[in-house]
This record gives structure tokens, C-alpha cells and sequence, in this order.
């Protein structure tokens, strides 16, 4: 079965965006891992408000990647690079990770990690942590899930101060 894995960057106090949804202080001085991860899937899922900034900031899709958006809000269509999903997450993801392929980024955002945490269907988290406190923002980790254990897997510290660490889920 195909893996989900959450690789995201967050402020040291847990914040993934400010409240206006700007990333200005995320760093760009490096790659952090990001080629070789981009490497390893196929698939990306985006939720609906993420991929509203995406197209702002002039990035409306991961290139040569399959890109799924969901919406509660849009109705499902396909464009030429993206598919609106809306219906039972659960069900498309769990229906999407028996189809062959490689991994599967969940890119986020918040409402839609939550809800990823909630029904137990992230394998894998990258976590870069930038060493920055926003004081206020949009949470890694918000809303209603069960505690959940992880094992710590990799921890690479960079020159500039951001840490990036690796977990699993036990099996």
C-alpha cells in the first residue's frame, strides 16, 4: 500500500503559515531535501484554501505530479493539471493508496492535516522547523484527533538553524 507522507515546514512554535496564510518567513537558502523528496512521489493532496494560495503566488500545481485538490466548497472537476475531489476523503484516500504508484505528499493545509490526523492516514512526517517563533498563526496541528505515537526516524540539523525531523508510525 502506497504511503502518506505529511512534509511540511512549520515556525519553532508550531505555526505553518502567519494568519493571513504568508510563508515570507520560510527559508529558501537551501534545498532542505526537497528535490530528492519530490523525487519519491507521484501524487499530490492539497486542500482547497492551500491551493487558493498556490494560484496567487503564481504555483497553481506540482509539475509532474498528479494533484488532487479538496473542496467542500467546489464542486469535483478536472482541469488539464488538477482534480477537485469533494465527498468522503477518507474513502478516496484510503481507494487512492491501493492504486500502484509511488508516495503520496500530503501538502496540507491545516483543515485538511486535521483531518488526515483524525482517521489515522499519515504513514510519515517531515517536519522542517525553521528556527523562528511567529507568536500567531495557522497550527501545524489543529482540530480533533486521537493521540498518536510516532518513532522518531532521522533528525538533520542544517548550518542555518532549521532542523528537520523524520517520523513514523510504528508498525
Amino acid at each position: 500500500m502506497r504511503s502518506i507522507i505529511l512534509f511540511i515546514a512549520c515556525s519553532l512554535d508550531g505555526f505553518i503559515a502567519r494568519e493571513d496564510g504568508g510563508v515570507d518567513w520560510l527559508f529558501h537558502d537551501q534545498d532542505y531535501g526537497m528535490s530528492e523528496f519530490y523525487k519519491s512521489v507521484d501524487t499530490v493532496l492539497i486542500g482547497r484554501k492551500t491551493h487558493d494560495f498556490m494560484i496567487r503566488s503564481g504555483f497553481p500545481y506540482y509539475q509532474g505530479k498528479t494533484n488532487y485538490v479538496f473542496s467542500r466548497s467546489k464542486k469535483p472537476e478536472k482541469t488539464e493539471n488538477v482534480q477537485f475531489v469533494s465527498g468522503d476523503v477518507r474513502e478516496f484516500v484510503e481507494s487512492l493508496q491501493k492504486n500502484p504508484g509511488e508516495g503520496i505528499w500530503l501538502v496540507g493545509g491545516a483543515e485538511l492535516i486535521a483531518s488526515f490526523l483524525k482517521w489515522d492516514l499519515i504513514d510519515e512526517m517531515i517536519l522542517s522547523i525553521h528556527p523562528v517563533v511567529l507568536g500567531k498563526g495557522i497550527p501545524l496541528f489543529g482540530g480533533d484527533c486521537e493521540p498518536i505515537e510516532l518513532t522518531l526516524t532521522k533528525c538533520m540539523p542544517y548550518d542555518s538553524g532549521l532542523v528537520q525531523l523524520w517520523y513514523r508510525r510504528p508498525a
